[in-house]
């Protein structure tokens, strides 16, 4: 078995290869999800303001243990736009 973490500033929900594994933290610190080795697609879904955004990585995950898991990384939106002025 691999392991790996879904590392963004925001909460939001994995799914590795379309299949749902749960929230990529727990409180504060990031949650660690285990896969076969190879290629996979992960996902993360999280709420920018009223609106879902998914975003997905193609990733090689191999040479993994417990202990020092895969960091797979995403950008995340810290505002949600709507203080934005208008003109």
């Amino acid at each position: 078995m691999e392991f790996f973490t879904v590392s963004c500033l925001r909460k939001g929900r994995v799914s590795v290869d379309g299949l749902y594994q749960g929230e990529n933290k727990t409180g504060g610190t990031l949650k660690v999800f285990q896969c076969r080795a190879g290629l996979h697609d992960v996902s993360l879904e999280c709420k920018i303001g009223q609106k879902c955004r998914e975003m997905t990585q193609r990733v090689l995950i191999s040479g993994t243990n417990a202990i020092v898991p895969l960091v797979i990384g995403f950008v995340c939106e810290v505002r949600d736009g709507s203080d934005q002025k208008r003109h």
